[in-house]
């Protein structure tokens, strides 16, 4: 048994490996999420300007932004596989849970680095409030978890049909659709002054259910 957990996480670790060689050589994601981001963020302060005490308009804004940054760059994970034609090499070397996981990592990672630069952005340039550190972090971390999972079961889903692109947004946004607004109730919460507990708890909920919902199909994808 620990023979096969250590290989496991050696397959994963690989996987992870992979996919951050892969975007680091092409930056395809990485410049299309950021480029959405920036653009979206850069429009709506010419168009409104700064919005210091408008939280309801900040915390929507703020995920909107994340979750079409997202879903702008986040389809081509298993996209890319397929069209490369090795997607068949990997299942002959690993697990489909694991490519799965390894993908999920990656993605992880792949949001927090685009929130890494685009949070301090949004703040600055929408003149918002000071935020509570330690709730919204709560709230983003969650969020971006929920974020994750769902793309990355989509594109898991759909990497092998026509149409790959639209269906990619088509049946992620009724997924993502809750983790948009309990994140934008939980960051509205957290400048208002008021709890967060509730919002976190569901998002909490909601990636945990992703998670293991993942799991059980991803052993049965991409069977002949």
């Amino acid at each position: 048994m620990p023979n096969g957990a250590s290989s496991s996480t050696a397959a994963v670790w690989a996987i992870l490996r992979k996919e951050c060689r892969s975007e680091w050589r092409t930056r395809y994601g990485l410049n299309a999420a950021l480029l959405f981001a920036v653009t979206s963020l850069t429009a709506v302060t010419f168009a409104a300007g700064r919005l210091p005490d408008r939280s309801d308009l900040l915390s929507a804004l703020l995920w909107i932004t994340l979750l079409f940054a997202a879903l702008a760059s986040m389809s081509h994970a298993f996209v890319r596989e397929v069209e490369s034609r090795t997607l068949q090499f990997l299942r002959l070397v690993v697990s489909p849970t694991e490519i799965a996981l390894g993908k999920l990592l990656f993605n992880i990672l792949f949001l927090i680095v685009v929130e890494v630069v685009t949070v301090p952005l949004f703040l600055v340039l929408t003149g918002a409030p000071p935020v509570r550190w330690p709730q919204f972090l709560l709230i983003l971390g969650l969020g971006t978890l929920s974020l994750a999972a769902s793309s990355t079961l989509v594109g898991a889903v759909i990497a092998q049909t026509r149409s790959r692109g639209a269906l990619f947004a088509g049946v992620s946004l009724p997924l993502l659709l809750p983790v948009l607004a309990s994140g934008v109730s939980g960051t509205r919460a957290q400048w208002d002054g008021m709890p967060v507990g509730g919002d976190a708890r569901l998002l909490g909920a909601y990636a945990v259910a992703l998670f293991a919902i993942s799991l059980l199909l991803y052993d049965h994808l991409w069977e002949d």
